[in-house]
């Protein structure tokens, strides 16, 4: 990856949807240039996908999960990921082993988020952090 490269992905990442004409006038090199620098980086997996951010549907929170030694922190992440409503689930370090991103219409959709993730044996605590207010980065 070369500065070129890192100026590209910067661009997709404030807007995934610019067109690769513009990035090309923006970078000042040719629309080519720019479809097959993508396409190579997707190929290499450096880009995983494109997004968008959206609003809240009512109900976001952030659960912090702590799980016990000697538990598989993957498969529990998987499963969380696969609920509707779970929009993001990190394995981090300190205090916490697991974080979600949990957005829903209804309070008692949340409730029952954390009362499936709180089934598990290896579930220790669970800390639910509701979200007021996003300030979205450009990357």
């Amino acid at each position: 990856m070369d500065e070129l490269d890192e100026h590209i992905i910067e661009v997709l990442k404030r807007d995934s949807r610019r067109p690769f004409v513009e990035i090309a006038e923006h970078l000042q090199v040719s629309e080519g240039t720019i479809r097959s620098r993508v396409r190579r980086m997707a190929d290499d997996g450096i880009i995983k996908g494109f997004t968008i951010k959206t609003s809240s549907r009512n109900v976001k929170a952030m659960v912090e999960i702590r799980i016990d030694v000697n538990t598989n922190s993957e498969e529990i992440a998987r499963t969380l990921a696969s609920q509707e409503g779970v929009t993001e689930v990190y394995e981090v370090t300190g205090d916490q082993d697991i974080i979600a991103i949990v957005d829903v219409e209804t309070s008692q959709q949340l409730n029952d988020i954390i009362e499936n993730v709180r089934r598990h044996d290896n579930i220790l605590s669970t800390r639910t952090r509701l979200i007021l207010k996003e300030h979205f980065g450009v990357g």
